[in-house]
């Protein structure tokens, strides 16, 4: 399998800018297990430091130039998500930046789902429910910046924390084709999704994701002052 295009061209556009990252989440899995992009997903996940984010907006005009739009999401005061959307037709992958932040030996980051949750049985009572929340997501989608703490957010959105050990991110090694992944990334991987050899059809990050806290990042880190 041929390495993506655009995950191609946005890992030599951060190493010719020397913006440290690694691959995370499904665009690392998918690279473990399938030398490729997951069939069906919508978005490559990369991952860095926060400290990294002035280097990192050095970047954008490259970026809007290649065509896609820019949106940043931001939580009390602290950008946590760079979302590269394309507006051209040769890619359909969003290009997902997290920043990552310390505190306590875990690294940190606010993680965003917009409600209702799925199920298999949708019924009309299901769709009037989840139209607003489909519209205010489709606003939320488009704007340059986003606080999620504020309304109408708060009121589709719920936020949760990816919570891991920050020992997997202090070392990176060269993966596949030289793009850098965390070092123990076998490790790291069942840490967050247990047999990830294996493919679910079922999994669901919200709850099956190792690193997903049900909890409020004002409860376990001291950045947001209330």
């Amino acid at each position: 399998m041929s390495l993506n295009p655009e995950l191609n061209w946005i890992c030599g556009l951060l190493n010719q800018n020397q913006v440290k990252y690694w691959i995370d989440s499904g665009t690392l899995l998918g690279l473990a297990r399938e030398g490729g992009v997951i069939e069906g997903d919508h978005d490559i996940d990369i991952s860095m430091w926060a400290d990294n984010e002035e280097v990192l907006e050095k970047i954008l005009p490259a970026v809007k130039e290649r065509g896609y739009k820019i949106s940043i999401k931001n939580y009390r005061g602290l950008n946590f998500k760079y979302k590269f959307s394309p507006r051209f037709k040769a890619s359909t992958l969003d290009i997902d930046i997290s920043l990552f932040r310390r505190e306590k030996g875990y690294a940190w980051c606010p993680q965003v789902y917009c409600m209702p949750y799925p199920f298999e049985n949708k019924n009309l009572a299901y769709y009037i429910y989840a139209l607003p929340h489909r519209i205010i997501q489709e606003i939320f989608i488009r704007k340059a910046r986003v606080s999620l703490h504020n309304w109408p957010w708060t009121s589709t959105y719920k936020v949760y924390m990816m919570w891991i050990p920050d020992h997997f991110f202090k070392e990176t090694r060269a993966f596949y084709d030289g793009i850098p992944a965390p070092k123990d990334y076998e490790q790291y991987l069942v840490y967050r999704y247990g047999k990830w050899q294996v493919p679910r059809s079922d999994w669901f990050f919200i709850f099956d994701d190792g690193a997903i806290k049900h909890t409020s990042p004002e409860k376990l880190v001291s950045d947001f002052k209330l």
